[in-house]
């Protein structure tokens, strides 16, 4: 009984001596720093000491993406921006473009453009190509028809006024933007003709009446198509062989067209195979209003 009772008081200073060395509880957590503390630690470590960590080159590498990688702030080109232009640059160039009003540099509508009292240089396209016209531009103050000039235009015409022909044979003008080109034909493989001296339809000309035949009378050359003076050609037969000159005559002498022939033409034969040199010329015409 005495043994057992030395037993349990031994226990006893053990479990004093034990709760004397060690800490209150209290005192023990205040050992660990707070959630707050820790959590503002870890904000400045990755905002001043990112590099020594190696957060940037973990952070590149997950951003490659299976292969794809995405331009860190770090890697971005340097930029020249001086030689950019600014938005009040852009507006200055949309200014002087213009929107499509009345005052801008190019316009759009339907029909030649005579009325319109734009600027000089205004572009102006008609949408319905009248006459073969497309684009025009302004070339003096005012309105009308000598106010604009066709930049682009394509059209074909065929007098059917033309006299001592064959038939079916044509006289062509054909005007490309200020430019007149002049063909013959309307028989078998591109040939023009003409019937013989004395035939009903056959029309001398007045300074050779024998050698010189009437195609287009004076006043014959339709406007729009007129040149700016006289010119003369070559005409042949098939062979080639010369037969004389065509001549197209310019404000100064009536606008008119005739063949000269080198022989006096025939009064008992017709004349089939006629060919011509190429004939092109510059007009100072307004375009074409009637075809």
């Amino acid at each position: 009984m005495d043994k057992l009772k030395k037993t349990i008081q031994q226990i006893g200073r053990d479990i004093e001596n034990l709760q004397g060395n060690s800490l209150k509880a209290d005192t023990a957590y205040s050992l660990f720093p707070t959630y707050a503390t820790l959590q503002s630690q870890m904000t400045t470590n990755i905002k001043d000491k990112h590099v020594e960590l190696g957060l940037d080159a973990l952070i590149d590498d997950k951003l490659k993406n299976g292969g794809d990688p995405f331009v860190t702030r770090s890697k971005l080109p340097t930029i020249d921006t001086s030689q950019l232009a600014s938005k009040n640059d852009l507006e200055e160039l949309k200014r002087s473009v213009g929107s499509g009003n009345s005052g801008s540099t190019e316009l759009k509508g339907q029909g030649f453009p005579y009325a319109l009292n734009a600027e000089i240089g205004t572009i102006y396209t008609d949408t319905t190509a009248k006459n073969g016209a497309v684009k025009w531009i302004k070339k003096t103050a005012g309105t009308g028809s000598n106010a604009w000039s066709v930049l682009f235009g394509d059209v074909k015409f065929k007098p059917r006024n033309i006299n001592s022909n064959q038939t079916n044979a044509y006289v062509e003008f054909r005007r490309v933007n200020s430019t007149v080109e002049v063909g013959f034909g309307g028989l078998s493989w591109g040939w023009f003709g003409i019937v013989r001296r004395g035939a009903p339809s056959y029309v001398p000309q007045g300074s050779d009446r024998e050698r010189n035949v009437v195609i287009l009378n004076v006043g014959g050359i339709p406007v729009g198509f007129r040149a700016t003076s006289s010119k003369l050609g070559i005409m042949t037969n098939d062979k080639g062989k010369r037969l004389g000159t065509f001549y197209l005559g310019g404000p100064g002498d009536g606008n008119q067209l005739r063949l000269q022939f080198d022989d006096p033409v025939p009064t008992d034969r017709d004349i089939g195979d006629l060919r011509f040199t190429n004939m092109s010329y510059t007009t100072d015409d307004p375009w074409p209003e009637t075809l």
